[in-house]
């Protein structure tokens, strides 16, 4: 929505925010998890136990200190049946057919790069399952699960240079118009379930606006639903066609739409193309734990035996990775381990959530003196209150990582890539 890419460097620039750090690395499915299954498949059945993966309940991180905790106990799981996410996204396909020689140039480019393509779509698992159920409720074509590719490659943690972040890349205006909240501790933009409903509202709310032309909607969620009813006007004033394909739009509009067609036109038959989809199950990856007051991702991960970094990727609108105070919040976990971190939450000391030292900024400070005085670094402090640069101001807090180490931290920007 607010990325501002050349045609020229979309691949390239992709290629960089796979391989870019860490907020990029690959989530694989470390915590497979199950859900609800989609009325339209039938495959094999599994149970719980026979899905589980390597390293499900991991030990702690060893850069923070362990908290003495009874063993994880593995909850006892009801068979599932399980089927491959692609059959289930392709039997939701709605949009028009195209001309295929209008998306045979990004076609192209999608193929020239297969690996890249298989690790994107791989980055989106932990996502893809919440997203297309919300479609199919929504009753909305499921080609708009692949809209966070072109968007923002998968990326939760992804800023554009202009200002658009999250998945779905809402700008700050467009995200205050929606009623996304963004504050110093959330960023709603980022949140997987607040954005994504965000997000299917806003798209129809303009397939509404555009009397269900889908890809009028998709131009108007990129250049702005006012900017479209122009070029549709200008049109009917020349007697011209006025449907997408004719229209004047900005460049980055005119090939944004056919991005997705062609990304959907590869996911529907990928042999034809010669790539591999990575293996998905179609089986949910996190459960919604609702959390009073404040506690540090950290120690939540700790107490739920998975990775930090696992758990920065479900819940990347927790800008300090730590709970806003004062208010009820939402933690999205594991599915597997939901029950057992609600116990032990509760069973935690209020004292014992946080592990970080929140730093009030005084007059005269700097982040090289705070990093001294903390033992810590300036680029970490910079990392994890996602500064853009030294600037801190007297007053505000501070967050400073306890036994934290560069490399956990998610907050790249697209700036910083390209």
């Amino acid at each position: 929505m607010g990325l501002k890419i050349t045609n020229r460097l979309w691949l390239p620039f992709l290629t960089m925010l796979v391989s870019a750090s860490v907020t990029s690395s690959i989530v694989h499915s470390n915590t497979v998890l199950t859900g609800k299954t989609s009325r339209l498949q039938s495959q094999y059945v599994a149970s719980e136990i026979e899905l589980e993966s390597c390293c499900l309940y991991r030990l702690p991180d060893s850069t923070t200190p362990p908290l003495n905790l009874p063993e994880l106990e593995k909850p006892a799981g009801d068979p599932v049946t399980v089927s491959d996410i692609w059959v289930r996204m392709r039997s939701g396909f709605a949009f028009p057919v195209a001309d295929p020689d209008v998306v045979r140039t990004y076609i192209d480019e999608y193929i020239k790069h297969p690996h890249l393509i298989e690790q994107i779509l791989q980055r989106g698992e932990p996502y893809l399952f919440h997203i297309l159920n919300r479609l199919e409720q929504e009753g909305m074509p499921t080609e708009l699960a692949l809209l966070p590719v072109v968007e923002s490659a998968f990326d939760p943690f992804a800023t554009s240079p202009v200002g658009a972040a999250g998945i779905w890349q809402f700008m700050p205006a467009t995200a205050a118009d929606v009623g996304l909240d963004l504050d110093w501790w959330y960023d709603g933009r980022r949140d997987i379930v607040a954005s994504t409903e965000a997000a299917l509202d806003y798209l129809g709310q303009l397939n509404k606006r555009f009397d269900g032309d889908w890809y009028l909607t998709l131009a108007a969620y990129n250049a702005g639903g006012a900017r479209v009813q122009r070029a549709i006007r200008r049109n009917r004033d020349a007697g011209k066609p006025v449907n997408f394909w004719h229209l004047s739009l900005p460049d980055e509009t005119r090939s944004y739409v056919p991005k997705l067609i062609a990304l959907r036109t590869i996911v529907e038959n990928p042999q034809d193309y010669n790539i591999s989809l990575p293996n998905m199950l179609n089986i949910r990856h996190f459960s919604e734990l609702e959390i009073r007051g404040q506690i540090e991702l950290k120690v939540a991960a700790q107490l739920a035996g998975v990775s930090l970094a696992e758990l920065q990727r479900l819940n990347p609108g927790y800008d300090r990775s730590i709970t806003p105070p004062d208010k009820a919040n939402t933690l999205l976990v594991p599915r597997f381990v939901e029950h057992v971190l609600r116990e032990r939450i509760a069973r935690l000391p209020q004292d014992q959530r946080i592990q970080s030292i929140q730093h009030r900024i005084r007059r005269g400070d700097n982040l090289s003196t705070i990093a001294q005085q903390y033992r810590t670094t300036a680029s970490l402090l910079r990392k994890v209150n996602r500064l853009k640069g030294n600037k801190i101001i007297a007053g505000d807090l501070l967050i400073v990582p306890v036994g934290e180490q560069e490399d956990s931290i998610g907050g790249n920007t697209y700036a910083a890539l390209i």
